[in-house]
Parts: C-alpha cells; sequence; structure tokens
C-alpha cells in the first residue's frame, strides 16, 4: 500500500477546522482517502510528515501482507520500531505478515544518549512541547489524568495539559451529535482541571483500516496515530491501559507495543498498567468529574452509559461497593442491582477475572451483598458453559487471542 497526496486543507464538513488527508492506495486495488480533522487553532500543529500515516497503516498492511510506502519523511526510531512491532504481532498471531516499510528517514531534532540498540527512547525536540492524554471518560482515562493532577510530575516532563478526545472510534462519525454532547462533558472536567480539551475526528474505522481488528490488534496504532497527526504540539502523549500486569496478553493497546509508536519528538506513554481495575476505580470514586461525566460503555456508539452490558454493571457495582454509585448521575438506576450483577455471563476472560477482583474488594468493604450477586454470577455461569460445551468452567477461563483473532477476522 501507498501513501499519495497528502495535504492539510480546510474542513469540508466544519467551519473553524482543518483536515489533514492522505489518498491510501492498495497494492490489491482500490483506493480510499483517510484523514484527521483538528481544529484549525492547532493548524500549525498538524503533522506534514509521514509518522501518522505509518503509524496508522502498519496494523492494516499486517493483516492485508502488503508492504507500506511512505513518501514522506519518518522519523529514524519509529522506522526502526516498525520491525519490532510487526515482529511482536506476528508473535502474537502467526497468520499476520511481516511488513517492508519504504520511507525517507527524518532529520533528527535532538540527540539522547539513553537510546539503546533494543528499545527505542525517544528524545523531545528543540522547544517545549504539550504533555496529552487520550480522554474517554472512562475508568482508566480517569485514573491517568487524576494521578497525573494528584502526583508530583517527574523532573523530566511536564504535567498533562491537554486531553485528546476522538469521534470515530468508540462514538461512530455519524452520530456528531452525541460527540458534542460528550464534549461538553469532557470540556467540563478540563476546565476544572486546568487543562485544554482538542476534539479529534477521523475516518480510520471506516475505511479498510478496521479490517485490522480494533480490539486485537489495532486501537494503539490508532491512538497513536492520532497524537502523531498532532505531533507538532506534543512531546508526549498518554495513553491510559487497562488490565493490570497480572492480566498481561495479546492486544490492539499494550504495555509493550504503544510506546515502540514514538518518535524523537513525541512520546507515546502506555499508563496505568501496573494498577488493576478495581484500585483505579477506588482512586477515582471520590471525584466529582468523575460522578458527572464517567462513560465506560462501548455498546451504545453514544455518550451514555446503558447500564445492561457487562462493563456498565461490573463500574457499576465496584462503584456501590466503594459507596459512590448514588452520586454517579450518568448511569441509570437499577431497581435491583444485585440481581443484575447475579445475571451476568462472565465466561469472557476479563469478565472473569475482574470478577474476582470486585469480590474481594466488597468482602474487604463489608458488602456480603455484592459477595453473594458475583457469586451467582459464576455459578450461573458454570451452568451456561457445560450447556454450551458440555465441559466444566474451571472459573477463570482465558480466551487465546490467537484463536479469537482468527475467528473474528473469518
Amino acid at each position: 500500500m501507498e501513501v499519495r497526496d497528502v495535504r492539510v486543507e480546510d474542513s469540508p464538513v466544519a467551519r473553524g477546522r482543518v483536515r489533514l488527508r492522505a489518498e491510501v492506495r492498495y497494492d490489491g486495488g482500490g483506493a480510499e482517502e483517510y484523514w484527521f480533522d483538528v481544529p484549525a487553532a492547532h493548524a500549525e500543529h498538524v503533522s506534514r510528515g509521514g509518522n501518522p500515516w505509518l503509524a496508522c497503516l502498519l496494523p492494516l498492511a499486517s493483516v492485508l501482507g502488503e508492504d507500506v510506502r511512505v513518501p514522506l519523511p519518518v522519523d529514524a526510531s519509529l522506522l526502526a520500531n516498525a520491525e519490532r512491532l510487526t515482529r511482536i504481532w506476528r508473535t502474537w498471531y502467526p497468520d499476520l505478515s511481516a511488513v517492508r516499510v519504504s520511507a525517507d528517514v527524518a532529520r533528527p531534532v535532538a540527540r539522547d544518549a539513553r537510546v539503546s540498540a533494543d528499545v527505542a527512547s525517544p528524545s523531545p525536540a528543540d522547544g517545549p512541547g504539550r504533555v496529552a492524554a487520550f480522554f474517554s471518560g472512562g475508568v482508566d482515562s480517569f485514573f491517568t489524568i487524576l494521578r497525573d493532577r494528584e502526583s508530583a510530575p517527574p523532573a523530566e516532563r511536564q504535567r498533562i495539559g491537554d486531553l485528546i478526545t476522538v469521534l470515530g472510534f468508540d462514538i461512530a462519525l455519524e452520530r456528531p451529535d452525541a460527540f458534542a454532547r460528550l464534549c461538553d462533558r469532557h470540556e467540563r472536567v478540563a476546565q476544572r482541571l486546568g487543562m485544554e480539551l482538542i476534539d479529534v475526528a477521523t475516518n480510520l474505522r471506516a475505511t479498510r483500516w478496521s479490517e485490522a481488528q480494533w480490539s486485537l490488534l489495532a486501537h494503539g496504532a490508532g491512538l497513536a496515530s492520532v497524537a502523531l497527526s498532532l505531533e507538532g504540539r506534543f512531546s508526549a502523549a498518554y495513553i491510559a491501559g487497562g488490565g493490570g500486569y497480572r492480566g498481561l496478553h495479546p492486544w490492539g493497546s499494550h504495555s509493550v507495543t504503544d510506546p515502540l509508536f514514538s518518535t524523537r519528538r513525541t512520546s507515546i506513554i502506555y499508563d496505568g498498567v501496573a494498577w488493576l481495575r478495581t484500585e483505579k476505580v477506588e482512586a477515582i470514586a471520590e471525584s466529582d468529574a468523575v460522578h458527572d461525566t464517567l462513560r465506560v460503555c462501548y455498546d451504545t456508539w453514544t455518550e451514555e452509559n446503558c447500564g445492561v452490558c457487562n462493563k456498565c454493571l461490573r463500574t457499576m457495582v465496584t462503584l456501590d461497593a466503594c459507596g459512590v454509585l448514588d452520586r454517579c448521575t450518568t448511569f441509570p438506576r437499577h431497581s435491583d442491582l444485585p440481581l443484575a450483577v447475579a445475571r451476568m455471563d462472565v465466561s469472557h476472560f476479563a469478565d472473569a477475572r475482574e470478577v474476582q477482583d470486585i469480590r474481594q474488594l466488597a468482602e474487604a468493604r463489608d458488602r456480603s451483598d455484592i459477595v453473594r450477586a458475583l457469586d451467582r454470577a459464576v455459578r450461573r455461569t458454570r451452568r451456561l458453559v457445560a450447556v454450551r460445551t458440555g465441559r466444566r468452567w474451571a472459573g477463570a477461563p482465558v480466551r487465546l487471542a490467537l484463536s479469537a483473532f482468527r475467528r473474528e477476522s473469518s
């Protein structure tokens, strides 16, 4: 695949915005336009190089088995790490292909003696850069920004000053109304914390790029490409990680792979993986901003929480164990939350693992009603699995990412 006709122009859909766009031609035939829309106030920060295009296309190229040609300068460390990334992905998913990258090497903007032969350690460009964090309004992203505000900043960087919210990822491009309401909420959070909100729109998931499997392979690359589309502004961009080191497994956004999208100008930082999700909820539970804004649901594709999916129920019962659910205005009210929790199917490895963590939290906080509901969910799941497969569920099954990737790609 080849990147062609890269340009920055006024957005065709909204005044006061600019669009970074390119044509992507596929070796197997056909072409599509890929774009990133940003506020016109940041036009001077929009990338004129090849970094965002290599970052976003690399997972799709691995799936399609096509090499990547970018006729623009690409940062030397990102070029080197492209091979590392595809090797890691092929270790996780052997059906993927090796990818060769053809691009000019960008002139280094700074040198850093810490760069090693094995792991890229980007240094910032000359002059100050802003530090950003991707912000969905969820538990992980709230934890990242609130912990940054409450702890002393590392000596080598500034505090997080910008929040990035993206239209076209978990809220579809066809729902600008929902995105506008979400941005209103996030703007209030940014104002409370003395930060600036930058809303970005992209059509990546509306192109063939979606074949790269968002959850299992591509969403770290997608987020990194958004940050690199504004690389003139950022010296670092935080991606809030989930799951904890205990549960690391092949995934589309990962502590091993996301930092490899860094350049000498912009470090991509995968944050918060040392904490369990229940620990994060405990840490943010008393924040008024969380009570007014928390959004965890991906089933609605809007700014709302459905209140019935497993992710909503797990979050709600954790907030309940912390004694703050009644203060959270973004979740619908349940007449009997323990009953809804007891009816969950927790056969997915993420649900099974987190149920055990929530149970420990509920026990520690003397919430026997929650403990009983979670135990009922586990017993019910054992019965469901036995009916579906004829096999006994062990209590915390781990679905192999390789099998999932093959199944979802077929």
